[in-house]
């Protein structure tokens, strides 16, 4: 599905601090699925890897393509866990969008000395402040447990 075609499914369109949102069904669950739209493309990364695997929003940061010059990111709530959270109540979705927001944020703030540390130890402290922006300090996503899983940080 296109980015646009999201856009027209969407129940919700609004602004979180300046950032459009939209929030649209998820084609795949009984929930629905957030997204936010940056004026342009906040860090280097051009998908979702890198730094952005570190956002804690619900099962990790799912969606990063270009829309007119700007930059949408969405998650989905099609995870093997998603039915333990309220995927359908719009209000806990937009909370997830202000987490992921504060994420982005953090991310292209941090991105740089992400990018230049020579260690996974140094890595992992940049990706640290990144993770620490969700309200639940416990909280992972799948991106973040396969990089510990295998070491990479």
């Amino acid at each position: 599905m296109s980015v646009k075609e999201i856009k027209e499914l969407a129940v919700e369109i609004g602004y979180l601090e300046g950032y459009e949102y939209w929030i649209a069904p998820c084609p795949t669950s009984s929930g629905f699925n957030g997204y936010l739209v940056f004026p342009k493309r906040p860090v280097r990364e051009r998908g979702y890897d890198g730094i952005l695997t570190y956002v804690p929003v619900h099962g990790g940061i799912t969606l990063a393509k270009p829309l007119e010059g700007a930059m949408v990111y969405g998650f989905d709530t099609a995870h093997s866990d998603s039915d333990k959270y309220p995927i359908s109540d719009k209000n806990w979705i937009k909370e997830q969008l202000q987490i992921m927001l504060k994420g982005i944020l953090k991310a292209k703030e941090v991105e740089e000395k992400y990018l230049r540390a020579l260690t996974n130890k140094t890595k992992a402290k940049y990706a640290q402040e990144v993770i620490d922006t969700g309200h639940d300090k416990s909280y992972s996503n799948f991106g973040i447990d396969i990089r510990i899983l295998t070491r990479e940080l």
